[in-house]
């Protein structure tokens, strides 16, 4: 799986496409396997939503960040990030690559300069922070998605594309602003951590309840908020990953690997394993292994 993921883009429009002063593309892709990517950067801000299965970004110095889906991710302009371990499967992702423009005169020009800058200042301000999309922005992202299938657009249907893409951008904005007064999504970064660090003992959602001091209900539905999964989702999934490394880089047992990163055995780790990657641990690292 070296250098691939470019391949797997479907949904493509450039800024001549769109016609909006600070969107510079829309790319999507989905895939039915697993795919990886070299880490680049881009001098645009790049606003991703996950609609299906999970992502996990390594951005510069912020570190791993994962989303699931009907969660969104903004990367910061001219930070080095790659899409870290490839992607669960089957996995859906929609990328607005965003701006700051050179210019205020556009003849499509549906925000006031001061508003515009506001929003993107907003942007950059709440990067490499995952967020939800909630009941107003799940609706327009996933007509967009429906709109860039369709394929070759009527002028009456750019005029769609662009009312989509303002609505979002607006939404993302005001989603961003909420969290600044709250400790919650702090916190929620010390819950992930706390996995991250324990992954490979056998422990359990109650450990997690106990370590942050919420009740269960309500620690479960602001990981999600923060996250897009679950706890246990998070933890089998960082698990995962864990164990990809582990298969490609080292000639270790299957047994071992599964003690490792906190399976209770080898065929539930095969089990899981198989479910996530849609192949069995062997035939994964036969593919990783170097030619």
């Amino acid at each position: 799986m070296k250098n691939e993921g470019y391949e797997n883009v479907s949904l493509k429009l450039a800024r001549k496409d769109i016609d909006l002063v600070w969107l510079t593309g829309i790319t999507g892709w989905s895939s039915s396997r697993a795919v990886a990517m070299t880490p680049h950067r881009h001098p645009h801000m790049e606003l991703i939503f996950c609609l299906k299965g999970s992502l996990t970004y390594k951005i510069d110095d912020k570190g791993e960040v994962t989303i699931g889906a009907s969660s969104g991710l903004v990367i910061p302009a001219n930070t080095l990030h790659v899409l870290k371990d490839g992607t669960d499967t089957p996995c859906e992702r929609l990328g607005l690559h965003i701006s700051r423009p050179a210019s205020t005169r556009h003849h499509f020009r549906v925000f006031a300069p001061a508003d515009l800058d506001n929003f993107l200042d907003r942007l950059a301000a709440m990067s490499s922070r995952p967020f939800r999309l909630d009941s107003r922005l799940l609706p327009p992202v996933k007509e967009l998605v429906r709109l860039l299938k369709v394929g070759r657009l009527s002028s009456s249907a750019r005029g769609l594309l662009r009312a989509l893409c303002c609505t979002i951008l607006y939404y993302v904005a005001d989603t961003l602003s909420k969290p600044l007064a709250s400790p919650q999504p702090q916190m929620m970064d010390e819950a992930v951590r706390f996995l991250e660090a324990k992954y490979a003992k056998q422990i359990t959602s109650d450990a997690l309840v106990l370590k942050m001091g919420y009740g269960r209900t309500r620690l479960f539905q602001l990981f999600k908020e923060h996250t897009g999964l679950t706890p246990n989702e998070y933890l089998t999934r960082l698990r995962i990953r864990k164990a990809k490394e582990l298969l490609a880089q080292t000639p270790k047992t299957i047994a071992a690997i599964a003690k490792e990163t906190g399976f209770s055995s080898s065929s539930y780790f095969r089990s899981v394993f198989r479910k996530y990657e849609g192949r069995n641990p062997d035939s994964f690292r036969e593919q990783e292994r170097p030619r």
